[in-house]
């Protein structure tokens, strides 16, 4: 029994200590240092384990408060699409603002009135919410237009998805 709790205790102290921006390409914003992206990224990395739960999508809000784009899961429509500020926030209104509009666009029905987009944000989005085997967009338009239309008016934007390094 004390093999099995040492391998345990190991691994998580090992999980704890996991890097943050390993696992979640930003894009910085033009001009930015490397030096500087690092300084940021141990910044959000600090803000990210002082939170109780949800520490990945802490550690992206604030590297989206940081002028950095980032690809967001949108737990509740199952898309994840590319962020970025378009004027400055903290990084727990990041966190609560894309979470509500998350939930605004899974909540999007028929009678919801959404606005349309203008065609370049409507090509933009579907760009975005394409993934292998799921057209996003053409599935549940209104919610791809709510979800354009929560994060505008909160003061974000759709942006390409961020490679991952392989």
């Amino acid at each position: 029994m004390k093999i099995q709790w040492s391998s345990v205790l190991v691994g998580t102290v090992a999980a704890g200590c996991v890097s943050l921006s390993a696992g979640n390409p930003v894009r910085p914003p033009a001009g930015r240092s490397a030096a500087e992206l690092t300084q940021d990224q141990a910044r959000c990395e600090q803000h990210a384990k002082a939170q109780p739960k949800n520490r990945g999508d802490h550690y992206l809000a604030c590297m989206i408060a940081s002028g950095y784009t980032v690809n967001w899961d949108m737990d509740n429509i199952g898309w994840v699409v590319g962020v970025a500020q378009t004027r400055p926030h903290e990084p727990m209104a990041v966190f609560t603002e894309l979470e509500a509009c998350d939930r605004q666009a899974d909540n999007a029905t028929k009678s919801t009135f959404v606005p349309p987009l203008p065609p370049e944000l409507e090509s933009a989005i579907k760009g975005e919410t394409k993934s292998p085997g799921f057209e996003g967009f053409n599935q549940r338009p209104r919610a791809a237009r709510a979800l354009v239309a929560c994060m505008q008016e909160r003061g974000y934007a759709v942006r390409p998805r961020v490679p991952y390094e392989r």
